[in-house]
C-alpha cells in the first residue's frame, strides 16, 4: 500500500514538498500551489521494489522509474509513518527545500530542478543529481 506525505512551508505556504512511495519507488516534489502545473522540481529518493541492474527509463509504461544500480550509492528502507523525516525550507536567492532523514541530508530541491539533489547517489544521472 503506497504513502503520500505532504510538508508544507510555514513562512511561505505556497510551497510544499510531496513526498510519493507507491511500493515500486519513493519519489519527493516540491509544489507551488500558486502555479497551475503545480510539481516545480522532483528527486528520486529511493527504490522501494528491487533496484534493477539496467535503466527502465526507456519506456514510458515503467512510471515511475526505479534508478539502477549504478546510479544507486545508497538505497534506504521505505519510510513509515514513524520513520524521522524533516523537511527545511530557505527562501533566500532561490526557494530550497532540504530533505533530512534522522537529522542527515539525503536530498534537495529547487524551484526548476528535475531532477533535484542527492547525498545517496554514486552519479549525476536522470532521477537525481550527485550532491
Amino acid at each position: 500500500m503506497g504513502s503520500l506525505t505532504k510538508y508544507v512551508s510555514n513562512d511561505r505556504p505556497e510551497f510544499a514538498v510531496l513526498i510519493e512511495d507507491d511500493d515500486k519507488v519513493c519519489y519527493a516534489y516540491l509544489l507551488n500551489e500558486e502555479k497551475e502545473d503545480k510539481i516545480v522540481g522532483d528527486i528520486w529518493l529511493y527504490n522501494h521494489a528491487p533496484t534493477p541492474s539496467e535503466s527502465e527509463w526507456h519506456k514510458k509504461e515503467n512510471l515511475p522509474f526505479l534508478n539502477p544500480s549504478e546510479f544507486v550509492k545508497e538505497n534506504l528502507e521505505p519510510f513509515e509513518a514513524s520513520s524521522p523525516v524533516e523537511v527545511t525550507w530557505d527562501f533566500g536567492e532561490e526557494t530550497v527545500a532540504n530533505i533530512f532523514l534522522a537529522s542527515r541530508l539525503i536530498a534537495k530541491l529547487t524551484v526548476g530542478s528535475c531532477p533535484g539533489w542527492s547525498s545517496l547517489v554514486t552519479k549525476d544521472g536522470p532521477l537525481a543529481r550527485k550532491m
